[in-house]
């Protein structure tokens, strides 16, 4: 797994050797688990024509010629 830093990879290495002598639960193991690692970055969407209810992209309209 990728870490958020290079100091929270040293501070998990750290609590990983705390856990394995029994210095810290398990729980506490989690809790370091999520503060160190790096969150996956969610995948960016196609732009759609309304980015929500109350905006409009106004690069994806069209406008009718008469």
């Amino acid at each position: 797994m990728k870490y958020e830093s290079e100091i929270l990879k040293v501070i998990h290495q750290d609590a990983k050797a705390m856990y394995k002598i029994g210095a810290i639960t398990e729980a506490d193991m989690r809790e370091f688990d999520e503060l160190c690692f790096a969150s996956p970055k969610p995948k960016k969407k196609a732009s759609p024509a309304y980015a929500d209810d109350t905006s409009v992209n106004v690069e994806h309209i069209s406008h009718a010629t008469a």
